[in-house]
């Protein structure tokens, strides 16, 4: 079912692409985020990437790796450990399942359609981190999985958004240059 061989090369490049999700979730927290955490970000890209080039269980590694990283970076903030699993470990660990879906091509363009699979589990994980834990911040009346809803999905589109033009635009190059066989 999952094969993983991490010789040499798998954990070289399982480093290479954890560092580059940590940089780049380090560069993005000079964007002004929601109130209660949440903001638009490129750094899920290298996990992405990791799934597609290397396949998904290196890509749910690379996850799970950058998600506990973050926390013994300090680039994390959780408020107990229902809010450090639904916040950060699986929403980030999930975007590994991407590699499991083929690209939809259409014309010479080929559409990543496991980047918006894996999107979707991570946004229901934060809308259920969102309802469950912070319940709280809802507006007085409202119903709290309509306020997690709501606001957990604007910035989880937009990342998703800008995250698939970037893979569009680079993928093809890496999957040149890299090298690395699935097996």
């Amino acid at each position: 079912m999952f094969k993983v061989k991490l010789d040499t090369r798998a954990v070289a490049y399982i480093a290479l692409f954890v560092a580059m999700q940590i940089v780049l979730e380090a560069l993005f927290k000079v964007i002004p985020g929601q109130p209660q955490g949440g903001a638009i970000t490129l750094s899920l890209l290298p996990i992405f990437l990791g799934a597609y080039l290397m396949g998904p269980e290196y890509g749910l590694i690379i996850g799970l790796t950058s998600s506990l990283l973050m926390f013994v970076l300090g680039l994390a903030q959780y408020w107990g450990p229902w809010s450090l699993l639904l916040d950060y470990v699986l929403p980030v660990t999930v975007c590994g399942v991407a590699g499991f879906f083929p690209h939809i091509k259409a014309g010479k363009f080929e559409f990543p359609i496991g980047i918006v699979i894996a999107m979707i589990l991570k946004y229901g994980s934060h809308v259920l981190s969102g309802a469950w834990l912070f319940a709280e911040y809802a507006p007085e009346g409202m119903n709290p999985w309509i306020y997690s809803l709501a606001y957990n999905f604007f910035y989880n589109f937009w990342t998703m958004v800008v995250t698939i033009i970037v893979f569009m635009l680079i993928y093809p190059r890496l999957k040149k240059a890299i090298i690395f066989i699935k097996k």
